[in-house]
């Protein structure tokens, strides 16, 4: 079983930052999606939300009054993961959110595996969605990327498969997007992206 998930988060830093948003969708051996769940996650008290995660979601303080406290949302995700295989689009980030509750023995970042695919392009989202003809509604809302991040993750995993890339619990760092968190179980290689 695989987990696709995704966080909207008040920022980059999980040691400073909270969850405002968990979506994640359960698949089966054939990456068919056969569970969701799905939730917001209420501000943390005296937290307030920055402008521009606003801007950039379209979450309100006022979608998050009825969530769920961060410490049960993260619980029930970690029941919903439970020994299941993670899939992120940029592991890193989410996997240091989701360390507040647990560090999955096996995970697989896309970003990662689109620069060993290919290392001359972009491995944000917005560029893979338009390598494989992906469409996402509503960007940077966490269940339209983890639907989004399902369809790149097929086309990848075939790819990695068929090329003979190891992908499991590989994380590749750049000077693109430098890792901030990296799980004790990660194999990390370097790769220099040259910004053209």
């Amino acid at each position: 079983m695989y987990i696709v998930f995704d966080f909207e988060t008040t920022g980059l830093n999980a040691n400073e930052e909270q969850i405002i948003e968990i979506a994640s969708a359960k698949l089966d051996e054939n990456l068919n999606p056969i569970d969701t769940f799905h939730t917001m996650v209420a501000l943390n008290e005296g937290r307030i939300l920055p402008q521009f995660i606003r801007q950039l979601t379209g979450i309100t303080a006022e979608d998050l009054e009825d969530g769920m406290p961060e410490d049960e949302a993260l619980e029930k995700l970690k029941k919903f993961i439970g020994d299941s295989v993670v899939v992120a689009q940029f592991a890193s980030f989410d996997l240091a959110f989701l360390a507040k509750v647990m560090k999955p023995e096996k995970f697989i970042c896309t970003r990662s595996m689109a620069r060993m695919l290919r290392p001359e392009e972009y491995a944000s989202l917005k560029n893979l969605i338009e390598i494989y003809g992906v469409t996402n509604l509503d960007p940077h809302r966490a269940y339209a990327d983890v639907e989004a991040t399902i369809q790149v993750f097929k086309h990848q995993k075939a790819e990695c498969e068929e090329r003979g890339i190891e992908y499991m619990n590989v994380l590749i760092d750049s000077n693109e997007r430098p890792l901030n968190y990296v799980p004790d179980n990660a194999i990390v290689h370097y790769m220099e992206f040259d910004k053209k």
